[in-house]
């Protein structure tokens, strides 16, 4: 009875390799996509790790393209500040002149066009914005000249550019006159009023040459000593303080008890000390 209840039991036991290796089977493949699994988020890890590499690159590439903007800006501030304090500095030194100037053509002789008179007409136009439109405004209100001359229309001409204000004009017509009418007596009147307005202009090295030639070439002229004045304050406008010694102590010796030689001992005591 025993041994037939046992019968039953074989097959199963002679299955059981089979069922084991299926299960197995099954449990790798399982495994197997387990890893498939993994391998998909280990990849996404790596390509977000990746990523992130790539954003904080950019991120410091774009924090130094940004710091330097800032210095270009900085740089850029600095140079205009620099440039803005060098052309208010300009325009001071041009209204400087200008004044002097209109100062010189308030008191000029017959023969450039204007009179003493005219210095009231400055007082007058004090209201006037302007160093320029001052000298514009007395130069109009100027009496004709007395003071006939070879070329007296030409130069009368280019001396009214001079009193309008329009120094480029007057710089081209006086030179015009001076070479076309070389033997007039309004030569030395030209050179003068030619090294002021070169000077307006800030043509420097030009304005001394003008000037130089009147006490040189017309020493007796009334305007040798007022060029010398004047190149004097040229002079010490760019920082030439010897030359402008020199060239006052001239006044001083070639031209003794004058209204010259009192200016010319008044600039030397204004002279600053070395």
């Amino acid at each position: 009875m025993k041994r037939w209840q046992l019968l039953p039991v074989l097959p199963l036991l002679c299955l059981s390799p089979f069922a084991q290796a299926e299960s197995t089977s099954d449990r790798v493949l399982q495994l197997q996509q387990q890893m498939a699994v993994m391998q998909g988020e280990l990849s996404s890890l790596v390509a977000v790790q990746q990523a992130d590499k790539g954003s904080q690159s950019a991120l410091a590439n774009l924090l130094q393209r940004t710091q330097r903007l800032e210095q270009e800006v900085r740089n850029l501030r600095g140079e205009v500040d620099t440039k803005t304090h060098d052309l208010q500095t300009e325009q001071q030194a041009t209204a400087s002149k200008v004044q002097a100037l209109a100062a010189q053509l308030a008191v000029a002789t017959p023969a450039t066009g204007i009179t003493a008179s005219t210095s009231s007409v400055l007082t007058s136009t004090s209201a006037v914005s302007t160093p320029a439109a001052a000298v514009t405004s007395a130069a109009s209100n100027a009496s004709a000249p007395s003071i006939q001359g070879l070329g007296q229309a030409d130069y009368q001409h280019a001396f009214n550019f001079l009193r309008q204000g329009k120094y480029g004009d007057a710089v081209t017509g006086l030179q015009g006159f001076i070479q076309k009418y070389p033997q007039s007596s309004l030569v030395p009147d030209a050179y003068y009023w030619l090294g002021q307005a070169q000077y307006v202009l800030g043509q420097n090295d030009a304005a001394l040459k003008s000037l130089y030639v009147v006490p040189t070439r017309f020493s007796q002229s009334s305007k040798a000593p007022e060029a010398m004045l004047r190149m004097a304050e040229i002079y010490q406008a760019i920082g030439k303080k010897k030359q402008a010694t020199v060239v006052l102590n001239k006044v001083l010796k070639q031209y003794p008890s004058t209204p010259s030689a009192q200016k010319a001992e008044a600039q030397l005591q204004a002279l600053p000390s070395q």
